[in-house]
């Protein structure tokens, strides 16, 4: 007796065409994986302690194989930041993407610098909250052609 088994055409008719097989190439299937996200882009989950916002900034890089670069290589304010209190309201984070979490710390004031080759992150002051230089008074001339501040 013959029996016939018309179970896998069955099954090809009610699977979405999302659920298809990869297309074969010469007999090979080319396989494609998922983008890596970048480094930022991981989710933190953390409960900070530090009070000020240089020590919580340590606590949410732990674990995530960044590190903040060195002051010397970072914008010449940076103190300015990592002096302020942390604030009490940041102290419970994620899930949360790190780069995001660094940015919502920080505040609209400071950009996430990323060093990728040496896994650094430090902060720089947006062009828009920098103080301009301070204006230099124009010289003039003195009767005898000698220049005097004014």
């Amino acid at each position: 007796m013959l029996k016939v088994s018309f179970l896998p055409l069955a099954a090809g008719l009610v699977l979405p065409a999302s659920h298809a097989a990869e297309p074969l190439y010469g007999g090979y299937a080319v396989l494609t994986e998922p983008s890596i996200a970048p480094d930022l882009d991981q989710t933190v989950y953390r409960r900070v302690r530090g009070r000020s916002v240089l020590e919580g900034l340590r606590e949410i890089l732990h674990g995530t194989g960044y590190r903040l670069a060195e002051p010397a290589a970072a914008d010449p304010a940076i103190g300015r930041l990592y002096d302020q209190p942390y604030p009490d309201g940041q102290r419970e984070i994620g899930p949360r993407a790190l780069g995001a979490a660094l940015e919502r710390l920080a505040g609209p004031a400071w950009q996430v610098v990323e060093d990728p080759v040496n896994r650094r992150v430090s902060f720089e002051v947006k062009a828009a909250y920098r103080s301009p230089p301070a204006a230099r008074q124009p010289l003039a001339l003195t009767a005898d052609g000698d220049r005097r501040d004014r």
